[in-house]
């Protein structure tokens, strides 16, 4: 049910808001994630993940990720609230970007996915303009997770590390 309504919000984010400029719109995107995790045995290290978000101004977007790391699945919805610090040429694009966020996250730990879990997360990071459509993303996450094991709850923090490119529809 829980993997339903964070697809649902992924899609809910790709038809919601009409493209205007970079910031506004449809965006979507590829990163490298590192992961780690605290409260389990093993580690998740590197993988690969997808972006997909709207913005709804210069400042405000939602955002649906989803990243395989080593041992770690994760699928997440964020809430990002965006900085921006320069414009430099006469189109107006935002070329540095801080940004923080503030999510929900679900995570499955192991091949054999008997362990899964949800929680809250929170993040910054930054965002470069190399063109009106497209930017580079730097950004450090972490999740407090509470797993449902197969013999007991317990609770776990995953903090991720990840850049990558981000295309904004115009």
């Amino acid at each position: 049910m829980k993997k339903n309504i964070m697809w649902l919000a992924l899609a809910a984010c790709l038809f919601v808001a009409t493209p205007v400029m970079a910031k506004e719109g449809l965006y979507a995107g590829l990163f490298i994630p590192n992961a780690s995790i605290s409260g389990v045995s093993g580690s998740a290290g590197s993988g690969l993940g997808i972006r997909a978000g709207s913005g709804f101004s210069r400042y405000f977007s939602l955002e649906g990720v989803y990243a395989e790391t080593g041992d770690l699945k994760t699928a997440a919805v964020d809430f990002k609230v965006n900085f921006p610090l320069t414009s430099l040429d006469s189109s107006n694009v935002m070329t540095v970007e801080p940004y923080l966020n503030l999510g929900y996250g679900m995570y499955t730990f192991g091949n054999s996915s008997t362990d899964s879990g949800s929680g809250t997360r929170v993040g910054f990071g930054v965002e470069v303009y190399l063109f009106r459509e497209l930017s580079v993303q730097a950004g450090w996450t972490k999740a407090n997770a509470t797993f449902k094991g197969s013999s007991a709850d317990y609770g776990v923090d995953v903090k991720t590390m990840d850049v990558g490119l981000i295309y904004h529809f115009l």
